[in-house]
């Protein structure tokens, strides 16, 4: 059966998470529901990526899977995304697509890898295509080394390669380069018209179809949830978009928010926060107490930035203008994490 809004889809276990299995019941609700696609996302400690949808494939026999992201590239060989790729393609009967992130320089740093630029983003994507080609590939440069190395095998389609975009830059070079875009979850309704812009301009330059780059833009969704569940899942969110001031810095600009304002409601979470926490991708660094949530969505209240929240249904809004409306093997990441005790928003 093929799904009834596969132009829908939504994330499992977003963040951060300390019981993987609840994803189980997720997937399987989104396939009842009749959603398109169920995006999974990363996290190194509890999220592996290429464990988690596999565990997905067993629970779903029609909805599309992306990895939705797969971030700092480097630390993961070539040859092992293209394996993990093919993998879940055939798994799939081709309904797999691998999302893609830039990710984040601290962990880069930390292990020794290289920081993602556009260079070497370009020869990863590169070599992945060759070798689902059924190419062998020799290279040297900024992704590695790769001698004579081959998948044995070669796929048809292709798996979608989809692109997480914030900049101006980052956008227009998707749009040359890759296969679709998914916008950060706070893009108001001017931020997706902007990035839409440089997207499709990216693809015209390089003489491609611009309609053939997919867009998916999200929109955060609470379910009649309680208030401890709205400050634990949605404030204390938020509250890890303010530990990435470049981040912070991006949505502000796009959104015409007052980056004084985010810097401000930084200084007070640090203040909350006291000491700082070890970690390395923002989710284990800021407090889990409560009390200290709510003092922050006071002041996110006091500041008006519950707008994010109220921009979300424009945002939609305009990308239906964009987004094209087919039973595709991946369907476009409109709605967020559906709740394991309500199966109706």
């Amino acid at each position: 059966m093929n799904p009834q809004y596969p132009e829908f889809g939504y994330y499992t276990l977003p963040g951060h998470v300390f019981t993987p299995k609840d994803m189980v019941e997720e997937v399987r609700t989104g396939d009842e529901m009749g959603l398109g696609s169920v995006w999974i996302s990363e996290r190194h400690n509890t999220k592996n990526v290429e464990v988690l949808s596999g565990l997905a494939v067993a629970h779903t026999p029609r909805m599309g899977i992306a990895s939705g992201l797969m971030t700092n590239m480097p630390l993961r060989n070539p040859l092992v995304t293209a394996s993990y790729a093919s993998t879940m393609m055939k798994l799939t009967d081709n309904r797999f697509s691998l999302g893609v992130g830039r990710g984040v320089d601290a962990l880069a740093d930390i292990t020794g890898t290289s920081r993602l630029n556009f260079n070497l983003m370009e020869d990863y994507i590169g070599i992945l295509r060759q070798l689902w080609r059924g190419e062998s590939v020799n290279y040297s440069g900024p992704a590695g080394k790769l001698r004579g190395v081959t998948l044995g095998m070669e796929l048809d389609p292709l798996p979608p390669v989809i692109m997480a975009v914030m900049g101006d830059k980052t956008s227009y070079w998707a749009g040359r380069f890759c296969d679709g875009v998914v916008y950060n979850s706070l893009w108001s309704a001017k931020a997706v018209e902007r990035s839409t812009k440089m997207v499709r301009q990216g693809a015209k330059d390089a003489g491609r179809d611009p309609n053939s780059v997919k867009v998916w833009t999200v929109l955060i969704t609470a379910c009649e949830v309680d208030e401890a569940t709205m400050l634990k899942d949605i404030v204390r969110r938020m509250n890890t978009y303010l530990l990435f001031p470049w981040m912070m810095d991006v949505i502000c600009e796009f959104n015409g928010w007052d980056r004084q304002v985010a810097t401000d409601l930084r200084a007070a979470l640090a203040r909350i926060d006291g000491e700082k926490k070890q970690g390395t991708l923002g989710d284990e660094n800021t407090s889990r107490n409560i009390d200290d949530i709510r003092r922050m969505f006071d002041l996110y209240r006091r500041n008006g930035y519950t707008t994010a929240m109220q921009s979300a249904r424009q945002s939609i809004a305009y990308a239906a203008y964009w987004i094209v409306l087919t039973p595709a093997p991946m369907a476009c990441c409109s709605t967020a994490r559906i709740p394991s005790t309500s199966r109706r928003c």
